[in-house]
């Protein structure tokens, strides 16, 4: 968790420095450069939301494993306009009071809630000789993904660790997983990356294994009996690859009802978005499921294939 709290800190430093200025720009800078200051912020703040935040690139403009925190840019820009706040002469006193107190209040909130909260306990599993193990808890399917991951790369890990590293709590954020996969990955041969991926995508050629986060559309929870998704959260499984002979996506749900699937377009057709978290070689080594036949899911859960 120090990372997380060195960035919350280094995050304060720069919205007390944004607050400062706005305050400055608002009492001397003049009409003109205030108006274009307001500007600025409120457009950039605009630009971040619609392109930046939530989104993949984040991870690439911050390969860190606190980018969870350094990548809330919201109250860098909320407390500029707290310090505008508090020195506009035209409102009374108390109510820019109150609104800079609640704004600061939320934005706050907003900095320090990855280190709220505890992650669930999970249940003791055996998982020597195996890679994939189903989830101990309806919160942990992305720690659950992220440790069978890490496993077929050759790195020890559990669910309960990565539900720990992870950030999980009533659910996992995929900047968490990509918390808990930079910090196992540190000092070894592999890397993560993150990308945006459409269904389309992941049945238009042979992808490398990853954690997938998933969101799916509303007609999903009319599909439920079959695929087991809801509209009303997210799910997360491990992208095994696209099958070589039917285009029919591989995959390992770690949902204890369901396991080892081939989802086809039909299945495909209820997601609405998809993070892929991958691991890739520093050294330009191939992925540990290069060669297995992927058309052979009961091969998968082989522990010798982290060796190949």
């Amino acid at each position: 968790m120090l990372d997380l709290v060195l960035s919350v800190l280094g995050m304060l430093v720069l919205c007390f420095a944004f607050c400062m200025a706005g305050a400055w720009l608002q009492k001397r800078g003049g009409r003109i450069l205030m108006v274009l200051a307001l500007a600025l912020v409120t457009t950039g703040g605009a630009a971040y939301m619609l392109w930046i935040w939530d989104r993949p690139v984040l991870a690439r403009i911050l390969p860190f494993s606190n980018a969870i925190v350094l990548g809330n840019w919201l109250p860098v820009a909320a407390a500029f306009f707290i310090g505008v706040c508090i020195q506009t002469q035209t409102i009374a006193f108390f109510r820019r009071l109150v609104l800079a107190t609640a704004l600061g209040f939320l934005s706050g909130f907003s900095l320090i809630s990855p280190l709220l909260g505890d992650a669930p306990e999970c249940g003791m599993l055996d998982h020597s000789g195996r890679i994939f193990e189903f989830q101990t808890t309806k919160q942990t399917c992305s720690a659950a993904c992220a440790a069978g991951l890490l496993r077929l790369h050759g790195i020890d890990a559990t669910e309960e660790e990565l539900a720990t590293l992870c950030l999980t709590r009533s659910g996992t954020h995929w900047l968490g997983v990509f918390r808990g996969l930079k910090i196992k990955t540190a000092g070894t041969e592999w890397d993560v990356v993150v990308e945006e991926v459409t269904p389309k995508q992941l049945t238009g050629s042979e992808n490398p294994p990853g954690v997938l986060a998933l969101t799916f559309k509303r007609e999903a929870a009319e599909n439920s009996v079959e695929s087991g998704f809801g509209t009303e959260v997210g799910h997360t499984v491990v992208c095994l690859g696209t099958c070589r002979k039917s285009k029919i996506l591989e995959v390992f749900d770690p949902s204890p009802d369901y396991g080892f699937e081939s989802w086809n377009d039909r299945i495909l057709a209820d997601i609405q978005t998809g993070i892929l978290l991958r691991l890739v070689s520093r050294k330009g080594a191939p992925s540990p499921l290069h060669g297995i036949e992927t058309n052979r899911p009961s091969t998968w859960n082989d522990r010798r294939m982290a060796s190949r």
